[in-house]
């Protein structure tokens, strides 16, 4: 049995010195604040699958998952169902629930110290747990219901086996899915519990690391940009970057790295990563604990917008504006809150190191070279010498020249092609009546590059020469209150929370019908409410007809509310919306139908199933329902009863657009199985 050693990624968290005195000194981690002291105990838990038998995982605390930090520890079952799931402590079960996606079947025990450990994606409930649950759903008649037991109604003893695993509601795979929670409902690594079933002698490892620029003067490279490159790991377990680089300014590090546990292939997330810059410490972050509530600010962890165009889950080595996590420490750095300072004019050595939950650690070191060319540096603000702007160029024609416009967090990237790089023009910012003249900020191969602060100006236009260009900006919106937007046929709504950081709100109509607001790439924390009033002429089914996200070719139902002609709907999601109408019903099929059970197959290809039901003679019987294999089976309230042969069934299903489908049968008559029989003595030929 191999023995835990606490971390020493997290040493600061626990309060008993003999536990600090066994803590290797080498790391240095920030404080999470989210652990009390003395809730870490080695031992208090049982491990919950196959007990003293060696496990792996396929998932780990903090893995980057979508919209979601993974909230504990996904624990292997061989590929398999119906192992025995046991309780990891004494206590009481305080919820159970059944979930469509999520966590599937799902039961809570809280323990006697207030800690809570959760089992997500169960098969089944085991004896009375099972009992009750089916009786409660019969009495509710749903499928899908959240049960919050008396305290001390379901009793349970460290070790009792209280479901079988299972691959219920969002599972990509059989598996259990085990979290402990403080009573805060702050999450907490289980592996600080020290599982001797788990060992893990593989070091994280770095995939790829990014750099970006954080302001209009930074530069990579002589860009402005975000350049990624792939370490190289060397013959003694380090890794270093073989390419030259070179870089001013603020600039931010990001990292796409992974952890596994012995015997497993699956990727984890890390469990710690420090930043150093020329020896010492300027960022750190620690995943040992977050609060449930605040899981959705992953988004703003990760690198999103390469997320959402990649689906590749960079975590940024810095504090982004909005981040309020309290996982990270910023020694020597709080000032630029993880940012490389890189304003001297000096090379510069930085270090990277990777932590697992087991104090497993693998470096990254690598040099920053100082810009030989210095940046435009004028003020964003400033109103630049007079220049003759109406000619694009001084020199012989280059051809017609292009523009294209990017934001980039609080910087609006201007690119204009096909102009003189020698003597480029000055580009005049337009807000309402107000006209700014901004300098180029730095020119390449036929291209001039105007970086524009929006923490500054918000223009609606930006012209250079004679060619204007529309940004479609409308407003600054600040996160943390409430602010509202109206133009024309939209009114926008932001709550207190629906923002993570300011925004440069940008809507415009979309050709052919429809509306834009910014791009899917900015994140939303809450929800935004939007009325819209379609222009284009058609006549709309308002029973059927809801709003939906359209960007990258999705088709994800949001629905809405009909008054006067003017759609109201809520999204946590920015881009493209589209009103689309929903006339088909969902299809049901009737697999089969006997005394034993009932399964039925349910699709809807648009606007998604929003509920169903089974009745047998007019009784309704609960169905058991995998969206996964589009499957419905029933679960009869006694199993033990069959239902009779000739009786009627109908299966309903009802879409989210309001339409019905249904299919119905009879229960068919039991079939007769002969067995037959042999003679022992006689012999096969």
């Amino acid at each position: 049995m191999r023995q835990f050693i606490i971390p020493g990624a997290f040493a600061f968290l626990i309060s008993f010195s003999l536990a600090i005195a066994q803590i290797p000194n080498q790391v240095r981690t920030p404080q999470t604040g989210y652990i009390q002291p003395g809730t870490i105990q080695p031992g208090y838990f049982q491990f919950p699958i196959r007990p003293g038998e060696a496990n792996s995982l396929a998932g780990g605390m903090g893995d980057l998952r979508p919209n979601h930090f993974h909230a504990g520890l996904d624990i292997r079952t061989g590929g398999r169902e119906g192992l025995d799931v046991q309780a990891a402590a004494d206590g009481y079960v305080s919820r159970i629930a059944v979930l469509t996606g999520g966590y599937g079947n799902v039961i809570f025990i809280k323990h006697p110290n207030g800690l809570t450990t959760v089992y997500g994606h169960l098969k089944t409930l085991k004896d009375t747990l099972g009992l009750y649950l089916r009786q409660q759903q019969y009495d509710r008649k749903t499928f899908e219901i959240d049960l919050r037991p008396q305290p001390g109604q379901f009793p349970v003893s460290k070790g009792d086996i209280i479901a079988l695993s299972g691959n219920t509601g969002g599972s990509g795979g059989p598996h259990l899915h085990f979290e402990v929670r403080d009573a805060k409902d702050n999450l907490i690594n289980p592996l600080l519990y020290g599982f001797s079933e788990i060992r893990d002698d593989v070091p994280p490892y770095f995939e790829r690391i990014a750099l970006k620029t954080m302001t209009p003067t930074s530069r990579i490279n002589g860009e402005y940009q975000r350049v990624s490159y792939t370490p190289v790991r060397q013959s003694d377990g380090t890794y270093t970057i073989t390419k030259p680089i070179t870089a001013s300014g603020l600039v931010g590090l990001e990292v796409l790295a992974y952890d596994k546990t012995s015997g497993s292939p699956y990727r984890n997330g890390i469990s710690c990563l420090e930043v150093r810059l020329d020896g010492l410490e300027v960022f750190a972050y620690n995943m040992s604990s977050f609060p449930n509530e605040q899981t959705r600010f992953l988004n703003i962890h990760e690198n999103y917008e390469v997320e959402q165009m990649t689906g590749q889950r960079y975590h940024r080595a810095y504090i982004a504006d909005g981040n309020v996590l309290n996982l990270y420490k910023l020694q020597n750095n709080a000032a630029y809150r993880g940012r490389l300072p890189l304003l001297d004019g000096k090379p510069h050595e930085v270090t990277l190191t990777l932590y697992d939950a087991f104090d497993q650690a693998t470096r990254l070191t690598f040099t920053l070279l100082p810009e030989t060319t210095p940046t435009n540096s004028l003020p964003m603000d400033s109103v630049a010498v007079s220049a003759d702007s109406s000619a694009l160029t001084e020199d012989a024609p280059l051809g017609t020249p292009t523009a294209t416009i990017t934001t980039d967090e609080n910087v609006l990237k201007l690119t204009v092609k096909n102009v003189s790089t020698t003597s480029p023009p000055f580009a005049k910012l337009f807000t309402g009546r107000t006209t700014i003249e901004q300098p180029v900020s730095y020119v390449g191969t036929n291209q001039a590059i105007y970086l524009i602060d929006l923490r500054r100006t918000l223009p609606d236009s930006v012209q250079f020469g004679q060619y204007v260009v529309r940004t479609n900006l409308k407003k600054r919106i600040i996160p943390g209150r409430a602010e509202t937007f109206s133009d024309r046929n939209t009114q926008l709504t932001f709550s207190p929370k629906t923002l993570f950081d300011t925004l440069h709100l940008s809507v415009r109509p979309i050709p052919g019908g429809g509306l834009e607001i910014n791009q899917p790439t900015i994140p939303l924390n809450d929800y935004l409410t939007v009325q819209y009033v379609p222009t284009y002429p058609i006549a709309i089914d308002t029973a059927r007809t809801k709003a939906y996200w359209t960007s990258g070719g999705n088709e994800s139902f949001l629905g809405g509310t009909w008054n006067n002609g003017r759609i109201e709907f809520k999204t946590r999601w920015l881009g493209r919306f589209q009103l689309l109408t929903d006339a088909t019903p969902p299809t049901v099929q009737i697999l089969s139908a006997t005394p034993s059970g009932i399964t039925a197959k349910i699709r809807d290809e648009r606007s998604g199933i929003a509920e169903f039901r089974a009745l047998v003679n007019g009784e309704w019987v609960l169905m058991q329902y995998d969206y996964k294999r589009a499957l419905l089976w029933s679960d009869k309230l006694t199993p033990d009863v069959a239902f009779e042969a000739g009786a009627e069934v109908l299966v309903q299903v009802k879409d989210r657009s309001g339409n019905i489908g249904s299919d119905s049968t009879l229960i068919a008559e039991p079939r007769l199985v002969f067995q037959r029989k042999t003679i022992s003595k006689r012999k096969r030929r």
